[in-house]
């Protein structure tokens, strides 16, 4: 199946996704340094998040989790040349390829790499920090019912948040499964539950080149 999903998502791209080359170049800068691109998005995942952004006319973004910023590029493409990101990577060496990545781009959007944990980051933001547009969420599994809460605090009413790599395989309905990733994401289906600060949600289950899963998201209230 897996062969056959990947072969598929490149008849997709082939036929819908537009070659990039910033985002070609990422990739390849990417790879030079020994990672390898299956922790991006893959790039019909990369146009529905730029998609999203586009329809919803979004200026401000919040990125959790940036590694190597193939989808922070992604995001920044579907913003007009003043928007804003603002990314967070808790891994040192993540954040350096980010920032080689960002700086060879030269996009005319600001795009504000930030490394540490990201709830440490998004508590030290100043209290007049103007609201988020659009979220995407792509860090630590285990800590997202955290990460879902500091979200809606710097979100406005109508603010989109994307939960990605909810589905894991399957493992979220797997009992005996208790790893801390994977409770954190039950603990998240949970909190979007009648959240009293979300008008409407839902996940989707996703199989292509980077194997099952899925992803989550929210309209803010």
């Amino acid at each position: 199946m897996q062969q056959m999903w990947t072969e598929i998502d490149a008849y997709i791209d082939s036929h819908l996704i537009p070659e990039d080359p910033i985002l070609i170049q990422t990739l390849k800068h990417t790879e030079e340094r020994g990672y390898p691109d299956h922790l991006a998005v893959a790039p019909n995942q990369g146009m529905l998040l730029q998609m999203l952004i586009q329809m919803n006319s979004c200026k401000r973004v919040l990125e959790l989790g940036t590694f190597a910023a193939y989808s922070t590029m992604w995001l920044a493409r579907a913003l007009p040349e003043d928007g804003y990101i603002l990314t967070i990577e808790g891994r040192d060496v993540h954040a350096a390829l980010a920032q080689e990545n960002i700086d060879n781009a030269k996009l005319p959007q600001t795009i504000d790499l930030k490394c540490g944990r990201a709830a440490d980051v998004l508590r030290a933001l100043p209290d007049d920090t103007e609201a988020f547009d659009f979220i995407f969420i792509d860090a630590d599994k285990q800590s997202y019912p955290e990460y879902l809460e500091l979200s809606l605090n710097l979100s406005h009413s109508g603010s989109i948040i994307v939960l990605d790599n909810v589905v894991r395989a399957g493992d979220i309905i797997k009992a005996e499964n208790h790893k801390p990733s994977i409770e954190g994401i039950r603990d998240m289906f949970k909190a979007m539950q009648n959240h009293p600060r979300i008008l409407s949600c839902t996940a989707l289950q996703t199989v292509g080149s980077k194997g099952h899963d899925g992803f989550a998201i929210a309209i803010v209230k």
